[in-house]
């Protein structure tokens, strides 16, 4: 009985699957590209390469994909679903962490080929309102073009760190980056959007006087997919600073020889309280953007945790307002004594000014070392030098990867000293294998401030991004790397020989224990923080602890502007 059921299902659901194809055939132009999960071998091949997202850990299998160029190959699209009855997806940098930008036996809209503007096929196009500078940018153009073509401008927006990103997901999750204390989130600079709504009509939502449309202010930092399908966003530039340098500082690096071993040993708490001091609202203005990144590390459960003396790995991260001079003494007379920066761990390059060639670059440089290690970098220390092949190994930080994260904030009276011991005792754990790094297994904090100069002037700043008067983001995050086909042929090799026999691999015992430190750091306990940023998504999180205060105000806005009854617009962490 069950067989005959499910066979009469799979009957109609093919049946509405050729009813959709044939629908999109006869309403999209014959340039629009359609990826499908049957046909030859070579297809299901290239379906399945086209089906892969960011994160590289999940692995999803839409019916279809289709390639939308233009808002009306999206509203042909998004029509031919309803009308045939299939679930779907939006699609446009891929790096949501959870994969909700896809999934399996939907038709998923990408929209990453609408990344030129409508007005001008070279250019960000630039409109002068009110003498304010607008970009109209379209939701699939990725920080890496975007901001070179802003900055060929002599603009910018409040941009993140990796360059694969794609504007629309970042802007209405929040938007989180190197601008954050000057400029605050991007969300807080979206001006206006096109949006088709659940009935298959565009909607063009402006602030006008000073008024934000409901449904704009749900796409100011609400989440993406619950509203509608974006076509296009206006965001608010400002100039482009004529000198700015980015920046790092490390302490604890680790050697080249022995993962455990440090050169110089500072420690962490000494790090994370200079730092805390370095971002409050009337401290740095030149410093309009900072994150810390520390580094997490094995632990024995039963040896007490000295954290007020215990040394991790460390990376100081900013945006500088000013040349090499100014920033220097900033270091100097920031970081004196135990703390002293010496040449060998300061990195110094410009982003603007005198010394940057080619502003059409600007999205070349991106502090993708912000978010990411380089697993490159550690191969290179740690594989044989056979294996090398005199072949230099590639950036990767902007590379897809398997990984996991979670997140949580610090309230605006900061951690306290209990809320540092916990921290750091968050880092230190038995589930990480001392043998993680040489295997490409980090696991590590990122510390993203958000205060700073724009929410001392702006403490309301009518965008539905909930955590503006929170001192720092705090994210989890676990990555290691996986065979690709794509991949340099000395790291597959290296990755090969680790993985020869499957039934006996160790590395999966060290990546799946790393994901359960993951799991213990969501529930840890440290004082004086709360909540979660969307951006960092985690499926375990309850919905309304990401939009805490503006949750129910969310869930009108849905049921009274997006005329979307049945709920199309939906994933595991929309508004519903």
């Amino acid at each position: 009985m069950k067989t005959d059921i499910q066979e009469e299902i799979n009957t109609l659901l093919r049946e509405n699957i050729d009813n959709f194809l044939k629908e999109i055939q006869e309403s999209l132009p014959s340039n629009v590209t359609v990826s499908t999960n049957w046909g030859s071998l070579h297809n299901v091949y290239e379906h399945y390469k086209n089906s892969h997202i960011f994160n590289r850990r999940l692995q999803f299998n839409p019916f279809v994909i289709v390639y939308c160029e233009s808002p009306e190959d999206v509203q042909n699209t998004f029509k031919a679903a309803k009308n045939n009855k299939l679930p779907f997806k939006v699609r446009a940098g891929g790096h949501d962490h959870e994969g909700e930008c896809t999934g399996t036996n939907i038709v998923l809209i990408d929209v990453s080929k609408m990344n030129y503007p409508e007005h001008d096929n070279e250019k960000v196009y630039i409109k002068n309102i009110d003498g304010e500078k607008i970009a109209h940018i379209r939701p699939g153009i990725r920080f890496k073009d975007l901001t070179s073509r802003l900055a060929d401008q002599d603009v910018m927006i409040p941009h993140g760190t990796c360059a694969t990103v794609g504007i629309a997901g970042f802007t209405m999750g929040g938007g989180w980056g190197p601008w954050t204390r000057k400029y605050g989130m991007c969300c807080e600079r979206l001006v206006g959007a096109t949006v088709l709504l659940g009935n298959g009509e565009f909607a063009e939502l402006n602030e006008k006087n000073g008024e934000i449309p409901d449904l704009l202010w749900a796409l100011r930092g609400g989440g993406g997919m619950s509203y509608g399908i974006v076509t296009e966003l206006r965001i608010k530039t400002f100039e482009l600073p004529k000198i700015l340098h980015r920046f790092n500082v490390v302490w604890n690096p680790y050697s080249h020889l022995n993962p455990d071993k440090v050169e110089e040993n500072v420690p962490t708490l000494e790090v994370l309280q200079k730092w805390e001091e370095i971002i409050q609202p009337n401290n740095s203005p030149q410093l309009i953007g900072t994150n810390l990144k520390v580094s997490a590390r094995s632990w024995d459960e039963n040896t007490p945790i000295p954290y007020k003396t215990i040394y991790l790995n460390c990376q100081f991260n900013g945006y500088w307002e000013g040349d090499e001079i100014s920033l220097r003494e900033f270091i100097k007379d920031n970081f004196k004594g135990v703390l002293a920066v010496t040449d060998n761990m300061l990195t110094i390059e410009p982003a603007t000014g005198a010394d940057f060639e080619h502003k059409s670059n600007y999205g070349e440089h991106l502090m993708s070392s912000w978010d990411r290690e380089s697993f490159n970098e550690i191969k290179l220390s740690m594989l044989p030098p056979e294996l090398l092949m005199g072949t230099p190994l590639q950036p990767d930080l902007d590379l897809p990867a398997p990984h996991k994260i979670t997140s949580r904030l610090v309230d605006k009276k900061g951690l306290g000293e209990e809320g540092h011991q916990k921290l750091i005792e968050s880092l230190c754990s038995p589930l990480l294998n001392e043998h993680n790094r040489k295997n490409t297994i980090t696991s590590y904090i990122t510390l993203g401030a958000i205060t700073g100069d724009f929410y001392k002037k702006h403490p309301e700043t009518n965008s539905a991004f909930p955590y503006n008067d929170k001192q720092y983001t705090i994210q989890y995050q676990c990555w290691w790397e996986a065979l690709d086909a794509n991949m340099d042929p000395a790291i597959k090799k290296y990755i090969e020989e680790k993985i020869k026999n499957f039934q006996d691999n160790t590395l999966y015992d060290y990546t799946n224990r790393a994901l359960d430190w993951i799991e213990v750091c969501r529930d840890f306990d440290i004082p004086n923080t709360s909540g979660a940023f969307i951006s960092f998504k985690d499926s375990s999180i309850p919905t309304k602890t990401y939009f805490a205060q503006n949750y129910n105000e969310l869930i009108r806005i849905k049921e009274q502007y997006s005329k979307d009854p049945y709920n199309h617009f939906r994933t595991r962490k929309t508004i519903i």
